[in-house]
């Protein structure tokens, strides 16, 4: 602002005609022409904003290039979840991906002049455009390119969720090349030709903005029809799906009228059909939604923002225009300024006629810095931060081997081949222990399981004779002399052989004999074998009872 009163043209202002048009947006100058005044053609100093609004707006609008800062923060560390963490912890998508880079791309056009604190003004009274700052194309590409990718993959992702509630028609490969062909190529061709025809200057906070001049045929009218598409195709997906629910509660329910007489027949109802097929899509939309619920948010939010931030420029374009209506409003602010020696405070009410009102402009650059947080919430699951716990712990954690029944010697040479075994490697025995017996050693045995483990054989285990199984197995064959508790009958002869099992006393008439035994030819002592049960005469009652001779002792036990 200047400070002191120009020779030629009262305070604030300042003469055209000492600064010639030779680079910036001279189509943004704010000059006028009084006669009656006898004044020349004077210009507002640049930026002209600070005319119009209080000294702490400007604070105000820098504070919002913070909330950018955190923005671009949280997208940037979705798409590295994305890119580094399990698609089962992130539930990642394309559609999710390329959203979020978007977002990402119009945060990206706050933040730059925070980068590079540059001079809004090309001169006094003339602002920067794309050909006469860097920062002001870069800013301005991000801007537009990044808005124009937002909105085309909301319209995707909305299209993808009407097809399949809708339509049940699940998005393949050939919507995903489509998308990819769209999302990106559509923002680019609209991009060159914003830029080509339009431009972009320092209009409006610390970021340049599409210049009013065809800015609505160029920028404005083909970004809201796709976001009008994107709302029409949103509400018709609700409104199907309030039919649908709706159609699943009205509708004609079987009722016992409907019974032909006969008490065991089922009531017939000619609804059925539909009914099930009512309930059948409002489970299928039911599932669809808990899937995409956040989607569903995230797409309403950057709608409503895309379409707030629209209706407020197009407002502010309004106010630049050059009309009777504006001239008047322009002629009235500056009598009061000059009326009050340049004190904009005391004219800040006629001010608000001219441009657009405070909070609003303060909430549109405020509901855009805060997109990329939204992202996050919205499309960020909080499996992520697990994830990235367990991901860090790795990395600063050494993997232990798996445990794994291996040769105790394979591992570990020993002076002493004794004492080598195979054991457990997490059984470990100290080396001051003499060798083991059966009664300081248990076994280790797994836990019985419904499935026996896969044997590992990777592992070889050698056989030493100093383990515990090998010494049970030399005790068991010294001790390998065996005696029954229980004696022979006392018959005086050794047993050596199984009686006949034809004999004279066999009850099924004679044959030849068959032994049971070692041998085939009959002991001496068992020529006459006695049979216990014996034959009693014809027409006798029968004794099962087994008759045994009197002298004779069976199965006395020691």
């Amino acid at each position: 602002m200047a400070t002191k009163v120009n020779a030629t043209c009262p305070y604030p202002l300042l003469p055209k005609s000492q600064y010639p048009e030779r680079g910036g947006d001279t189509n943004a100058r704010f000059c006028v022409d009084i006669p009656a005044l006898q004044i020349p053609d004077c210009c507002l100093p640049c930026p002209k904003q600070n005319f119009f609004y209080r000294d702490e707006f400007t604070t105000m609008i820098h504070a919002t290039t913070y909330v950018n800062l955190v923005g671009i923060a949280c997208c940037c560390f979705m798409l590295l979840s994305f890119a580094v963490l399990p698609v089962e912890a992130t539930r990642r998508h394309y559609l999710s991906v390329c959203l979020a880079f978007a977002v990402l791309l119009m945060q990206m056009s706050f933040v730059i002049p925070l980068g590079n604190p540059e001079n809004q003004c090309y001169d006094a009274v003339t602002p920067h455009d794309m050909y006469s700052s860097l920062n002001c194309a870069l800013s301005g590409a991000f801007l537009l390119g990044g808005g124009w990718c937002v909105v085309m993959w909301v319209f995707l992702r909305t299209l993808s969720l009407h097809l399949q509630i809708c339509w049940q028609v699940v998005p393949g490969r050939k919507f995903f090349l489509g998308s990819q062909a769209l999302g990106w190529s559509i923002p680019v061709i609209f991009l060159a030709i914003a830029l080509s025809m339009t431009g972009v200057s320092f209009r409006f906070g610390e970021s340049c903005h599409i210049n009013s001049k065809n800015g609505v045929k160029t920028f404005w009218g083909p970004m809201l029809a796709m976001a009008a598409a994107s709302i029409v195709t949103q509400s018709i997906t609700f409104g199907y799906v309030m039919q649908v629910y709706i159609r699943s509660l009205f509708e004609d329910k079987p009722s016992g009228s409907h019974h032909t007489g006969t008490s065991g027949q089922f009531p017939s109802n000619s609804n059925s059909v539909r009914t099930v097929t009512a309930t059948r899509a409002l489970r299928r939309i039911k599932r669809v939604i808990e899937l995409q619920w956040r989607g569903i948010f995230i797409v309403i939010i950057i709608l409503a923002d895309v379409i707030y931030f629209s209706t407020v420029f197009l407002q502010f374009d309004g106010t630049t225009q050059k009309t009777d209506a504006n001239v008047q409003k322009g002629i009235e602010w500056l009598f009061c300024v000059l009326n009050h020696q340049g004190d904009k405070n005391k004219c800040l009410d006629i001010a608000a006629k001219l441009v657009v009102n405070e909070a609003t402009a303060f909430s549109v650059l405020f509901l855009l810095s805060f997109n990329g947080i939204w992202a996050l919430l919205l499309l960020g699951r909080f499996s992520i931060y697990p994830a990235w716990g367990k991901l860090i712990k790795d990395l600063f954690t050494r993997k232990k081997a798996a445990d794994e029944f291996v040769s105790y010697n394979a591992r570990r040479i020993s002076d002493n081949p004794a004492s080598a075994s195979y054991e457990m490697l997490e059984s470990k025995r100290d080396a001051s222990k003499t060798h083991s017996t059966a009664t300081d050693m248990s076994i280790m045995k797994p836990e019985p399981t419904l499935t026996p483990a896969p044997r590992d054989l990777s592992s070889l285990r050698e056989y030493n004779p100093q383990t515990f199984t090998a010494q049970l197995r030399g005790r068991a064959d010294e001790h390998a002399g065996y005696v029954s508790p229980y004696r022979d009958l006392e018959t005086g002869h050794a047993r050596t052989m199984s009686p006949p099992i034809m004999g004279p006393l066999y009850p099924y008439g004679s044959g030849q004999e068959e032994y049971i035994g070692q041998s085939l030819a009959p002991s001496p002592a068992y020529q006459r074998s006695f049979s216990p049960y014996q034959d009693s005469p014809r027409g006798s009652p029968v004794d099962g009872r087994p008759q045994y001779p009197k002298e004779v002792r069976i199965g006395v036990a020691k």
